[in-house]
């Protein structure tokens, strides 16, 4: 359970105040520390299966818009021929 701290004559004492009117700093006990998520955590590698979805809606996304947008462009010359 995260924990107001503030620094009186230089000792870091508890108080009582809520974490969101906390005017020192906040300890956060173990289990809630591992449970952040930190800047490695964002920059880690995918799972392989995400990485795989995610190569494959980049691949096929733009090659299927293509060929979409190609369909369209021949019918709108059919109509206008």
């Amino acid at each position: 359970m995260p924990t107001c701290v503030v620094n009186i004559l230089g000792v870091l004492t508890v108080t009582s105040d809520p974490i969101e009117t906390c005017p020192g700093w906040v300890l956060l006990d173990a289990a809630t520390y591992t449970a952040q998520p930190t800047l490695t955590d964002i920059f880690a590698m995918p799972v392989s299966t995400d990485l795989a979805e995610m190569w494959a809606v980049g691949f096929s996304l733009p090659l299927t818009m293509y060929l979409v947008a190609w369909a369209l462009g021949v019918v709108v010359n059919f109509i206008n021929d």
